[in-house]
Order: C-alpha cells, then structure tokens, then sequence
C-alpha cells in the first residue's frame, strides 16, 4: 500500500466514526396503549415492544386529561402498524421512539392537539415548542383546561411523591 492510499482510507475511517448514526427503525402493531406517552406493540416476530414517545410528556391518568390523552394515542394508533424510530434503548427491551403511522409523525401531533407538553432541552425541541405553543394559543386540548388544572406531569409526579412520602 501506498502512503496515499493509507492517508485516504484514515480519512474515510475517522468519517464514518464523525457521522451521527441513523436511528435504528422498526416496524410494529400497536396492541395497548397505557397512558398518552406509551404504548406495546408486537414485531413481525411477535416480540413484545414497550415504547415511551420521545420529545414529550403527556398528563398521567390521574391527572385532568389524563384519560383524554391515553384516548386521543389510543384512536390514533390501536391495533395499527407503525414504525418506531428509536432514540434510546432501555434496559429490559424497552424504547424511547419517535413513532409514525404513515407520514403521520405521532409525537408531533399529540403535541399538536394539546394532549402532551414538549420536552425541554431534547433534539427536536424547536418544532415540538412552537407546536405546543400553537395549541396553548387555540386552547386546544388540556390547554383549554382552567388554569389551576393544568399540571406538568412531571411537577404532578414530584407534587405526588412527596404527598406519599409525608404519610
């Protein structure tokens, strides 16, 4: 080999390890949905798939619009196909996706109804933030809520621990 073929492939080599990786993509059945942020689904293999949508956090089922918002994901993607793209892989088998029905990215549009906030500080923030802030303006979904309602579920979960934890 000659030096120059040697300096190339360096290059090539310290390239590919620069580049971001593309997220790894699955194609699934949605067979439940637990609340407005997560959802099971089957692989083609018929492997259980536990799936937390990233980029958001919608109301918990105790809270107002709690249920609402398990029911807005449920009539979006019960019982359909849809592919995950995922962000983070947890332990036990579980994922942090972007989920999509289509060309329908599911995240945004829960976001984008109003039944989950944006998460702060994660890629994809910038879309999500002005979507939310689209449907805090229209009062669409939990933002049509009155005000003294409308929790953060994760100020709702802290608020919550610390009730238990002072009993």
């Amino acid at each position: 080999m000659n030096k120059h073929t040697v300096t190339g492939a360096c290059g090539v080599i310290a390239l590919l390890f620069t580049l971001p990786l593309p997220a790894a993509e699955q194609t699934c059945r949605v067979i439940r949905v637990q609340d407005g942020d997560s959802l099971t689904c089957l692989s083609p293999a018929r492997q259980r798939i536990e799936v937390n949508l990233a980029d958001l956090d919608a109301p918990e089922i105790g809270q107002p619009y709690g249920q609402l918002a398990q029911l807005q994901l449920f009539r979006m993607v019960y019982n359909k196909d849809v592919k995950l793209e995922a962000v983070e892989q947890r332990r036990y088998g579980s994922k942090t996706a972007h989920v999509y029905l289509g060309e329908t990215h599911i995240n945004e549009e829960l976001v984008r109804q109003g039944s989950a906030w944006a998460n702060v500080g994660t890629e994809g923030e910038s879309k999500l933030a002005k979507l939310e802030a689209e449907a805090k303006s229209q009062q669409r979904g939990l933002w049509g809520l009155p005000q003294n309602e409308i929790d953060p579920p994760w100020q709702w979960r802290s608020n919550r621990k610390h009730q238990l934890s002072s009993r």
